[in-house]
């Protein structure tokens, strides 16, 4: 379609071959099936069949009270005014469509892990979005963490490390976060420690992208929620709170 008449007329709501068949008719003013596919360069039954779609759509005329078959076009300006009209008319029934426009809110999908494996898995969960960003949350204290359990969050804390991924936290004034306290550096991890009487939990929660993830570190459960409105609440809360601290 390089003619960029049959690409314009196209937009006024013809195809390829009506564009043809119309720019032939307003070359010849007016003419038989068999000059204006002569013009057009369709064939005959072809130029039939369109001139009928142009009469229907009111791109096209047949002369009345002559001998032969006769076709003119409709003069362009009316064409395009036909066009404006109904787009016009389409317009006004934005506001009828609109209304009628059901607005889901987004779903919750819950996701439970269980056990060191089902824990491992969780905890690199969409993890690639998180790269050279950040993830925020409230960490718990790590006296009820086994060994197995916590050579996993050391692996991920390196791997977030390797990959700039910047964990801001709280966590409780604990003796079982000392040594964890002492890589902050090392692994990326900045830290607000609170006292231990007005923060003392056991439960860890973080959030990042529109994932809101809780872990049990006792049970070796961790639950992730998918919902970015939930997420944005908790990260709202996370920097509401952070500031207040600096």
């Amino acid at each position: 379609m390089d003619n960029p008449l049959i690409s314009g007329l196209t937009n006024l709501g013809l195809n390829e071959k009506q564009a043809q068949v119309y720019l032939a008719l307003l070359k010849l003013g007016k003419g038989s099936a068999y000059a204006i596919s002569e013009q057009s360069g369709l064939k005959k039954p072809t130029t039939y069949v369109i001139l009928n779609e142009l009469i229907e759509k009111g791109a096209a005329q047949l002369i009345p009270k002559v001998a032969k078959r006769l076709y003119k076009p409709v003069p362009p300006e009316t064409l395009i005014n036909n066009a404006e009209q109904r787009m016009s008319e389409a317009k006004q029934l934005l506001p009828a469509l609109k209304s009628i426009v059901t607005t889901k809110p987004d779903k919750i999908n819950v996701l439970h892990y269980e056990g060191l494996k089902a824990y491992k898995e969780a905890l690199y969960y969409r993890i690639d979005e998180c790269v050279n960003k950040e993830i925020v949350g409230f960490y718990a204290q790590a006296s009820d963490m086994s060994p197995k359990l916590l050579a996993i969050c050391e692996e991920y804390n390196t791997f977030c490390a390797k990959n700039n991924i910047v964990n801001k936290t709280f966590v409780p004034d604990h003796p079982s976060l000392t040594n964890f306290r002492k890589t902050d550096e090392l692994f990326k991890r900045v830290t607000q420690v609170l006292p231990y009487d007005i923060y003392s939990s056991s439960v860890s929660i973080d959030t990042f992208s529109d994932i809101v993830r809780i872990v049990l570190n006792k049970n070796n459960q961790m639950v992730i929620i998918e919902n970015k409105e939930f997420a944005k609440t908790i990260r709202e809360i996370f920097d509401m709170l952070w500031m207040s601290h600096h």
